[in-house]
């Protein structure tokens, strides 16, 4: 056995510098990253990361701090080494072009270069496109009664309120989900939502999904790089809410949308996924519609930002605009109403856009709305069940 081992794994002799450069290198690969600690604050890296850095935690000043210096402690090294950026930047590269693998557990990789945003908590392509966890029917009864209840209270004012609900990606696009993310049921959970709302014809429940479909066969509506739809997709639902306003307010007449000058060559755009997965050069696409060319140039519009009404420390926004017809909106919105919010504010004396899932009556007494417009993105469409009306 002696000699099997001998003969297996012999001695080679090695030069003298040979023990001493293994040292060196050694040594470097611990020292580099501590010298380098606090010198690159990579703001790269928290972006994409979507979380601050951890600083420099202060000296325990009680028990129960000092009990827990040693981990903020650690928590501070983790986040600073030198080179961390580097490596995890080549961490990301390694796994999206070598084994087509999502570093980023929210994040999907689909084809053609789309990417999918599977929420906040890496489930919403399985509860609302693929039904695995899905609302249960309690749960869209309790939506589809916070609706109603809402309806009503505004009702009572003689405001009329409409629920907009923008889809994910998925649901608009999912030729180019992987090949696995498919439909496990006959119909989605937005699709039962649906079929609930149309059983009180009272509300005024809009699902943007088949005007989308249809116009998506003549140009892209949503980024491949973004978890959102772009400014061309937010026309075709204007032009869909505009109608249903021309229907509920007397008189309103939407105004035509601004299309912004496309170059190709020059718009290009890496969107919020891209940025995730810390490889926005790879993830690049042509800004067929450039959104940034409409919010950056509001001189032509007739509306005009009002921040002297607005809420200090609140993400309410209040333009105002001379020419429409005397009505005043509210609408409750998130990330996806924010290519809709010049488009929208065109229309309406004053309106005001509040990124909130809950309905504040203290809200509409200040701000006196002519029409309240809910809008929800596929993912968060049970939230207000969460946030019932405020009395």
């Amino acid at each position: 056995m002696d000699a099997l081992i001998e003969g297996y794994l012999p001695d080679r002799p090695r030069p003298r510098w040979f023990a001493g450069l293994v040292s060196l290198m050694f040594v470097a690969a611990i020292a580099v990253p501590l010298a380098t600690i606090g010198l690159q604050r990579d703001l790269t890296t928290a972006i994409f990361e979507n979380r601050v850095l951890e600083t420099w935690p202060r000296w325990p000043h009680t028990r129960e701090e000092l009990r827990d210096y040693p981990v903020r402690l650690a928590r501070f090294f983790d986040d600073n080494f030198g080179l961390r950026g580097e490596l995890l930047s080549l961490d990301h590269w390694i796994k999206v072009v070598a084994f087509h693998t999502s570093p980023v557990p929210s994040v999907m990789l689909g084809a053609s270069g789309w990417l999918y945003f599977l929420g906040e908590d890496a489930r919403a392509l399985d509860r609302w496109y693929r039904s695995i966890g899905a609302l249960s029917e309690g749960d869209i009864a309790r939506l589809v009664d916070e609706l109603l209840r809402r309806r009503d209270y505004l009702d009572r004012l003689g405001i009329p309120y409409l629920v907009v609900v923008i889809p994910e990606k998925y649901s608009v696009y999912p030729e180019f989900l992987p090949d696995w993310a498919t439909q496990l049921a006959s119909k989605t959970a937005l699709d039962r939502v649906v079929d609930a709302a149309a059983l009180h014809p009272e509300l005024d429940f809009i699902d943007l999904r088949p005007a989308l479909r249809e116009a998506k066969n003549s140009e892209r509506l949503y980024y491949r790089t973004d978890s959102h739809w772009n400014y061309a997709g937010a026309m075709v639902g204007y032009r869909v809410l505009g109608r249903r306003l021309e229907r509920a307010l007397p008189g309103f007449h939407a105004v035509a949308p601004e299309r912004p000058p496309y170059v190709p060559g020059v718009d290009y755009y890496s969107g919020d996924l891209a940025r995730m997965l810390g490889l926005t050069g790879r993830f690049r696409e042509d800004d067929i519609a450039p959104l940034a060319k409409i919010l950056g140039d509001s001189s032509k519009r007739c509306s005009q930002r009002d921040s002297a009404s607005e809420t200090p420390g609140y993400e309410i926004y209040v333009y105002r605009c001379a020419s429409p017809p005397p009505y005043r909106a509210l609408v409750l919105q998130d990330s996806m109403a924010i290519p809709l919010i010049p488009m929208l504010a065109e229309n309406f004396s004053r309106s005001t856009f509040v990124a909130t899932r809950t309905l504040d009556p203290a809200v509409v007494e200040r701000y006196k709305p002519d029409v309240v417009i809910e809008e929800l993105v596929e993912r968060t469409l049970n939230a207000p069940a969460a946030y019932p009306l405020r009395r």
